[in-house]
């Protein structure tokens, strides 16, 4: 029988860092909700891309 299950290095795989560059509107945009939610620029960044792809899939 073939395990269905994740490996445990697919689950626990490091971040990657990228680079990218923004329209000056989407910077301030985004500089100022990471300020209203008390987190970083870099966090709030990331969990938006992270939210519309998991949006696009459905």
């Amino acid at each position: 029988m073939i395990n269905q299950e994740p490996s445990a290095s697919l689950l626990f795989r490091k971040p990657v860092r990228i680079s990218v560059t923004l329209a000056n509107v989407a910077y301030r945009e985004l500089e100022r909700r990471s300020g209203e939610q008390g987190r970083s620029l870099s966090n709030l960044a990331a969990y938006l891309l992270e939210v519309s792809l998991v949006k696009a899939k459905d």
